[in-house]
């Protein structure tokens, strides 16, 4: 029987039907929006009526306890402090299994992507907000590793985390959108601000990058300001953990050029020589499927995944 499959970020849901050879037997997504739960009931009463399914697995960007809470949720306040695995349970009376989206990334990552016959490696969710997962010695190492909330500026911006400086305020998706609208909203001469009939703040990451591509100058700036936030955290992981690998996933990973080359470039002049040289920094394969397919490994818990 076939599995349900679930990525929750802070701005898209993605479910899939998994099939026990791990085929994607079908996926969709859609907006987190306001309640994200009503919606993922919705669909998986939709797929319990077409499938018979042995389990469902659960990946969320929060932080989650070993018995399925989700204790904070920094970008889907939704979900904070809320009893999810008891809630599905509940509901459904199937095996069940809840982690973190950049753990379950990372086992994906593991065993069908970048991470194959890699002995230590780092995985970034670059989305709303940025998450991280530590592969060390063949197994998913048991550390929180909340590591869009390493502070890089302790004088900087207030996080919803409680903390200031985040990694995320400055290099996440929605750290992009922030500063660009910031800047709209402190001038008088941009011509960006008749987007979307003038309410730019319907403005996406995925435009900001578009744009930059076509040239817009502001654009561009703030994606190599990100870029250079984001070189700044992947130094201090090299520096900690001197990884074989650091692989970057979720839809941000997407903006190769400007962002990421900024990206890259910043953290092997910051990293430490010797350690940066050795870390290849590189794009995940997975990017629209590994939170699916990870959710579902580790609830099946592989033999080859120890866990």
């Amino acid at each position: 029987m076939p599995y349900i499959g679930i990525d929750i970020g802070g701005t898209n849901i993605k479910i899939g039907v998994i099939s026990t050879d791990w085929e994607i037997i079908k996926i969709s997504k859609c907006p987190t929006g306001n309640n994200p739960f009503d919606l993922i009931l919705q669909e998986i009463n939709n797929i319990l009526n077409e499938y018979n399914i042995e389990g469902i697995g659960i990946g969320i960007a929060g932080l989650v306890d070993t018995d399925g809470n989700v204790i904070k949720a920094a970008n889907i306040p939704f979900f904070n402090n809320f009893p999810l695995h008891k809630e599905l349970v509940n509901r459904y009376h199937l095996n069940l299994k809840i982690e973190n989206d950049a753990t379950v990334a990372t086992v994906a990552e593991a065993l069908f992507g970048e991470g194959k016959n890699c002995n230590r490696f780092i995985m970034l969710t670059l989305g709303t907000g940025i998450g991280g997962g530590l592969w060390f010695n063949g197994e998913i190492a048991p550390f929180p590793m909340e590591v869009g909330h390493i502070s890089i500026d302790y004088h900087g911006k207030s996080c919803s985390c409680g903390n200031a400086g985040c990694f995320e305020i400055y290099a996440s998706a929605r750290a992009i959108k922030d500063s660009l609208i910031w800047n709209i909203e402190n001038s008088k001469e941009l011509s960006i601000k008749e987007l979307y009939g003038g309410n730019f703040y319907k403005l996406t990451s995925e435009d900001i990058y578009k744009m930059a591509m076509e040239g817009d100058p502001l654009c561009r700036s703030v994606l190599k300001e990100a870029g250079k936030a984001l070189g700044t955290g992947m130094a201090n992981l090299i520096n900690i953990f001197g990884p074989e690998k650091i692989i970057l996933t979720g839809g941000l990973s997407n903006a190769v050029n400007i962002y990421l080359e900024t990206a890259i470039q910043e953290a092997k002049k910051r990293a430490m020589k010797g350690l940066a040289e050795n870390t290849d920094i590189v794009q995940s394969s997975l990017v629209d499927k590994g939170g699916i397919l990870g959710a579902v490994a580790i609830l099946r818990n592989q033999d080859e995944i120890k866990l």
